[in-house]
């Protein structure tokens, strides 16, 4: 399995070879185009060379897959690519479905989808196949559910009004809830998870319960996923939604309508046969957090005997996922982004001759 800091790297040497690769190595996008950051410098210096052939018919590919995408923040810098480059032919490469995106079509600028965030989950959540694989899901927890929400600002700021809700309907000592943990300012009380092995500020991170004496148990059942995109009409999922999946949990999700389904488009499964999940469909985003916390509000007022019922009917889906997510799960986005590169190729009449599928497959998935 690539690691995630290797992926461009590895895209420019394996499968867009002939193409001046431009990436976002932070996620986060410059002030102006600079050149080709994230790539090694004889790559780099090979790029430039071919970019300033005035007689070299190329094309260029800008990797813009793993934030969110704001088109009035791209334009200025897709211009700046497109007027420092020669006779360029431009492709963005996204991880989000929307239109947005259609948007750059109309442009006359090509677009690639690949779902970057699940390449970095395996990569990163790769060793967590090995802890949690003889984890038994069927057992009695001491937290009805945890939710992680460390940033509450800006376009993450569906955040407070969620905690706020968990309050007022008496719900924040059933759960583990982290909140605003971050050092930006919050006029609310900060809700702090912290232990040892994970500090308040690491809420990012994966929370374990060690089940040793003397440590505390931070065991909980329903892992809430408060996603990076809630307000904009995108389906745009992190490696966020993947944490319970790996932690063997079932799980809620707060993102924008409909990426429940996007989810489940990847071969996983969700909970439907127990909680109301049509909160996935709701529009209004109000109504949408609503809907979820009625969810939660319902689990957590079942009795013992009751919540024991529902963990046992839904260990089976918690398995099929965690394996799924290990084994299926990375042939599938690897043959989307083969698929896809290879319409891509035929829109650009590009000659992929010396792209070796098979191998990148095998590299992938192996």
């Amino acid at each position: 399995m690539l690691q995630i800091e290797h992926i461009y790297e590895f895209f420019y040497g394996n499968l867009f070879k002939k193409f001046s690769v431009v990436t976002t190595p932070s996620g986060v996008l410059p002030d102006k185009f600079v050149g080709f950051p994230g790539l090694p410098q004889y790559v780099q210096k090979k790029i430039l060379e071919n970019r300033n052939n005035k007689d070299y018919l190329h094309n260029i590919i800008f990797f813009y897959d793993q934030e969110p995408m704001h088109v009035d923040k791209l334009v200025p810098y897709v211009n700046d690519i497109i007027d420092t480059s020669l006779n360029a032919q431009l492709t963005i490469t996204v991880s989000e479905i929307s239109q947005n995106v259609d948007s750059w079509r109309e442009k006359n600028i090509n677009v690639l989808y690949y779902f970057f965030h699940g390449f970095a989950a395996l990569d990163w959540f790769r060793g967590h196949r090995a802890l949690n694989y003889s984890k038994n899901p069927i057992k009695n927890y001491k937290y009805d559910y945890q939710s992680f929400n460390r940033i509450v600002t800006g376009d993450r700021a569906y955040r407070k009004i969620f905690v706020t809700k968990l309050k007022e309907n008496n719900l924040l000592d059933n759960g583990l809830v982290s909140y605003g943990v971050t050092n930006e300012p919050v006029t609310d009380e900060r809700l702090v998870i912290d232990q040892e092995q994970i500090s308040a500020t690491a809420s990012a991170d994966i929370l374990r319960s060690l089940d040793c004496p003397g440590q505390p148990d931070y065991s909980a059942f329903w892992h809430i996923v408060t996603e990076t995109v809630f307000y904009y009409d995108k389906l745009h999922l992190t490696e966020k939604i993947f944490k319970p999946i790996v932690s063997k949990q079932p799980f809620m999700l707060l993102a924008a309508p409909g990426n429940l389904a996007y989810l489940k488009s990847y071969g996983f499964k969700t909970f439907d046969s127990v909680i109301d999940e049509s909160y996935d469909l709701i529009q209004d985003d109000h109504e949408r957090i609503d809907a979820v916390v009625t969810q939660i509000k319902w689990y957590c007022n079942l009795s013992q005997e009751e919540k024991s019922r529902v963990i046992e009917r839904l260990a089976p889906i918690v398995e099929y996922n965690f394996h799924h997510f290990y084994g299926k799960f990375k042939e599938i986005i690897t043959d989307e982004l083969l698929d896809n590169s290879k319409k891509l190729f035929k829109e650009l009449n590009y000659d992929d001759s010396d792209v070796d599928y098979a191998l990148i497959k095998t590299l992938l998935t192996s």
